[in-house]
């Protein structure tokens, strides 16, 4: 695992305070017994097989893995210490994650609050002096190397919860970084639509309807079935190779393909008829990312887009590829 460096820091503000925990030479007083760790298949000696959806009418999105989530690893019991978060970062094969960055704070007098920032170690365990008051994480993140740059991926916890704590009880909380999933189930409830919701990649299609009324070149007749088809080409700590065939009868002006996951993929966008679509990538701030190339007729290949590196733990941080599809004039 390549990941980026980063370095501790401290800062005081009006209403902030923010402390450091630099880390040299952890020694966790866990029970020493060996980690698990499991062999990833090489891309091509994954097993494959293939999912359809169907995209209703009147629905804008469609969560490609639904409940599913990838394995977790175990982890070695630690104890609480007084004052001390602390806890393991792997990956989803229970391979170590170093220099990922954990950050906590605590409520301060007043309304401001003091934070405190660490990494973890070449055995991924981390461990940071909580600031005095009650406690919450703010940040979990590890950098990895993805496509042809880098990409700060949201950490899940391994227990499935974030809860407050007082810092005089310390706390553990173990990380695991992960190819996709739903963030947290109660907020996919309330706002499946999201993509922020899942940890998984993204993809938006829009287009325009064309209508008796109002037909524009190049635009969709209403009622026709679009067909998406994800073939993937290189996939990120994957256990297994999903193609993905999405099908949406045109009634709205567009629907999100959400939680797919993290890879390369090429696409295709056709019409029920076998009509390839003319597809572009609308406004994408990170062009190294996104479709390539940017426009194509049929078919294309994908990259997810990274988010910013100030990431918060358990959320989504790939932003949405947008593309623009029509019928070829």
């Amino acid at each position: 695992m390549n990941l980026k460096k980063m370095t501790g820091w401290a800062c005081i503000g009006l209403i902030a305070l923010a402390a450091c925990s630099k880390q040299s030479d952890l020694q966790p007083d866990d029970d020493d017994v060996p980690d698990v760790v499991r062999t990833p298949l090489p891309f091509d000696q994954l097993p494959e097989r293939s999912k359809t959806l169907e995209v209703g009418p009147t629905e804008s999105y469609v969560n490609v893995m639904g409940t599913q989530r990838t394995r977790l690893p175990d982890f070695r019991k630690l104890s609480a210490k007084p004052g001390i978060l602390r806890g393991y970062v792997k990956d989803v094969f229970g391979r170590p994650v170093s220099e990922a960055e954990i950050g906590v704070r605590s409520s301060w007098v007043g309304g401001a609050y003091t934070t405190a920032v660490g990494r973890s170690d070449a055995a991924g365990y981390y461990e940071i002096a909580v600031p005095t008051g009650t406690a919450d994480l703010f940040k979990a993140v590890g950098t990895i190397d993805y496509h042809t740059g880098r990409a700060p991926v949201s950490l899940f916890p391994a227990d499935s919860s974030l809860n407050h704590f007082q810092s005089t009880d310390g706390a553990v909380e173990d990380f695991v970084l992960v190819p996709y999933g739903q963030r947290h189930r109660d907020a996919v409830a309330e706002q499946p639509w999201l993509s922020f919701n899942y940890l998984g990649g993204s993809i938006h299609l829009s287009y325009t309807i064309r209508t008796q009324s109002l037909p524009l070149p190049g635009s969709i007749p209403l009622g026709a079935e679009i067909i998406v088809t994800l073939v993937p080409e290189a996939l990120f700590h994957a256990d297994e190779k999903i193609s993905f065939t999405v099908r949406k009868v045109v009634e709205n002006t567009g629907f999100y393909i959400l939680n797919i996951p993290v890879g390369t993929y090429r696409i295709r966008v056709q019409l029920a008829d076998g009509t390839d679509l003319d597809l572009e990538e609308s406004v994408n701030l990170k062009p190294a990312f996104g479709m390539h190339p940017k426009k194509a007729t049929g078919q294309t290949q994908v990259t997810f887009i990274p988010g910013p590196s100030n990431v918060m733990p358990w959320y989504g941080n790939w932003e949405t590829v947008p593309i623009n599809v029509r019928i070829p004039e």
